[in-house]
């Protein structure tokens, strides 16, 4: 009996603690999403005490692509112009960068998996040694470097970002992905009149789609999310994405909540249908490439 109160204490200590955890990683999702839907005098009511508006509306996602006010200059929210154009702005970089990576993350991953060559172990440790390097240590000689360059405020210049700073992660992951593959298979293929070209395009390409995805929606949200460089490194509305455009409603003399609130539902809106839809990739394919 005492071991069954024992058992029974422990089991309710971890499902306190999951749902602690579980409040306090939603709690703040769901305050923005209720800001998204809730009219001014609700929103701005002292104290808040508002779990979910009376009248909810969605006239603040309305106005996002329609009657967008001026931004940081007395008005309420971006115009409908520059929310269209951080929509734009992240797809293609996100997008772009994602597929780039991919690519050099496979044939990167299967060099270092499957080809033996002098030096192969010090540019490997080079590689990841990059992985953990913060990006603000390297934040002036990069912004000296995209300025000779004419990168700064470009959708290139993004994209080249993305791509020097997922590349490590992405290269470990798909190195050690292939490794798990049995070499006695492409040993196989070579013995049947394969060259190395058609190896990889029959044998492990396909064999590594699930390593592949889960690279490339890692590669994605990463994009999608990343905040530091965009802000640093663009400076037009044309250019800067969904995470900067965020930051364009503070304005003159105060802060469009629900309709900072909209918008963000909307940022998060992609990530959360690619985790949701593309998950047993993801799972899949990070669980056999990171554990060996």
């Amino acid at each position: 009996m005492t071991w069954f109160n024992a058992k029974r204490r422990r089991l309710l200590l971890l499902y306190l603690a999951s749902f602690i955890l579980l409040f306090w990683a939603l709690a703040p999702i769901y305050w923005v999403f209720v800001s998204s839907i809730s009219n001014r005098i609700e929103l701005y009511a002292r104290p808040y005490k508002v779990w979910f508006p009376s009248e909810p509306t969605l006239d603040h996602y309305i106005t996002l692509f329609t009657t967008g006010a001026g931004y940081r200059d007395g008005g309420f929210s971006p115009t409908a112009g520059l929310m269209a154009s951080g929509m734009r702005s992240s797809l293609i970089t996100s997008v772009v960068s994602s597929a780039i990576i991919t690519v050099i993350a496979t044939g990167a991953g299967y060099v270092f998996a499957r080809m033996k060559f002098r030096g192969k172990q010090v540019s490997f440790y080079f590689l990841m040694f990059m992985m953990p390097l913060p990006i603000w240590a390297a934040l002036i000689s990069l912004f000296f470097l995209m300025t000779r360059l004419n990168l700064i405020d470009t959708h290139l210049g993004l994209i080249l970002l993305y791509v020097v700073f997922s590349t490590p992660l992405s290269v470990w992951l798909m190195s050690t992905f292939i490794r798990d593959i049995p070499s006695e298979i492409e040993d196989a293929a070579f013995v049947d009149g394969a060259n190395r070209w058609q190896l990889l395009w029959s044998i492990v390409f396909p064999l590594a789609r699930p390593g592949m995805i889960a690279v490339f929606l890692v590669a994605l949200l990463t994009a999608w999310n990343n905040f530091l460089l965009p802000l640093i490194f663009t400076r037009s509305a044309d250019v800067q994405p969904l995470t900067v455009v965020l930051t364009l409603f503070i304005g003159q003399y105060e802060v469009a909540w629900e309709d900072m609130s909209a918008a963000a539902v909307l940022t998060m809106l992609p990530p959360f249908l690619m985790a949701l839809f593309f998950q047993r990739y993801l799972v899949r394919g990070l669980s056999m490439g990171a554990v060996k």
